[in-house]
């Protein structure tokens, strides 16, 4: 990963889980980086630049106490993208929001 790659990671992870923002309208709950898979080959993740931060609960772990739908949960892609947006949706108010 490249300095500017890096810079621009600690930012996303700064700014906080943007699902949690769609649900809530508060940034900054902590969370892990996710590469859209949106637009990609099935083996293949997006650059360094288009990275999302997600909570484990919108990353990999469906939390229905937190009413929370993951992206790699046992609900599905299509549960998570009905609920918060599609990742390129949800890349571009991350980048409005750097």
């Amino acid at each position: 990963m490249k300095k500017a790659e890096r810079e621009h990671v600690n930012k996303v992870a700064e700014l906080g889980c943007v699902a949690c923002f769609v649900q809530s309208g508060e940034w900054f709950t902590p969370g892990e980086i996710h590469h859209i898979r949106e637009g990609q080959g099935a083996a293949q993740r997006a650059s360094w630049l288009e990275v999302l931060c997600l909570c484990p609960g919108h990353h990999r772990v469906d939390d229905r106490k937190a009413r929370k739908i993951a992206i790699h949960g046992n609900t599905g892609r299509r549960s998570f993208v009905v609920a918060y947006g599609t990742e390129r949706e949800l890349l571009a108010l991350t980048t409005e929001n750097l």
